[in-house]
């Protein structure tokens, strides 16, 4: 800033030394002009040393604020660009805590009913509605059939004959006279598998139970087990009686 006003400066006190310079020689070209020729210039003296530094000059006054241009129009809306590629998947971050336990769902509707499977039956029970009194020491044939089920009771034979394999349950009820005693086996293919006995004085009846697992084609019967235990007594009331059913199909 200073070096520019010293040239602006040195060019003022130029510009004014070559005024002075021609004002003289005006003047003295005038007053010998009648008489005198004029002369040749001079040779331009050399520079004067810079003035001092004029004092600053007062601030100049702010101009006003111009007023807000008006807004202008909206340009038009740009086409969409093109999806971008899908990225790398990350890494798997680790495995968060585990979250509180929600609370009961509600109940679901109820379903339709279902076909109920079909249940393999077995099951029976004779007695002897009149009195077999001393019977022989083979299959007890009970004359009177109360239920047969799948008919596995054959009475001719009084054997139960097996055709479903599964687990069965058999029970026997035996009475006998006054005057002798009884004991009765329950049998599977000639085979003692369960007893009862009875031997008191007087009318006294005697029973017992027994699970057997059989296969198809197996026997089951009750018989006295000797000619001195055989002393049997029933009637309409029927107080000697044997029973069967299948618990569980194999």
């Amino acid at each position: 800033m200073y070096l520019r006003f010293n040239m602006m400066l040195t060019i003022v006190i130029q510009i004014s030394i070559i005024y002075v310079i021609k004002s003289a020689a005006q003047t003295n070209s005038e007053a010998c002009n009648s008489c005198c020729t004029a002369g040749v210039p001079g040779i331009p003296g050399n520079h004067g040393n810079p003035g001092a530094i004029g004092p600053q000059g007062m601030n100049g006054i702010q101009g006003m604020k111009g007023e807000q241009g008006l807004n202008g129009e909206q340009g038009m809306k740009g086409d969409n660009g093109s999806n971008g590629l899908d990225g790398i998947p990350g890494k798997l971050g680790p495995t968060g805590p585990q979250g509180l336990i929600g609370l009961p769902g509600a109940n679901g509707v109820k379903g339709e009913k279902g076909e109920q499977a079909s249940q393999q039956k077995s099951a029976f029970s004779v007695v002897f509605t009149s009195n077999p009194g001393r019977h022989d020491t083979s299959p007890m044939k009970y004359n009177t059939i109360i239920s047969n089920v799948g008919n596995p009771y054959n009475k001719e034979t009084g054997k139960f004959v097996c055709t479903i394999p599964g687990v069965y349950v058999f029970q026997v009820t035996s009475m006998k006279s006054t005057g002798g005693k009884i004991l009765t086996a329950i049998k599977k293919n000639g085979n003692i598998q369960m007893t009862t006995r009875m031997d008191a004085a007087g009318y006294n009846s005697a029973s017992t139970m027994v699970v057997l697992d059989l296969v198809s084609g197996d026997e089951v019967w009750t018989e006295p087990y000797n000619s001195g235990t055989n002393y049997y007594q029933s009637d309409s009331n029927r107080y000697c009686s044997f029973s069967g059913f299948l618990l569980y199909a194999a």
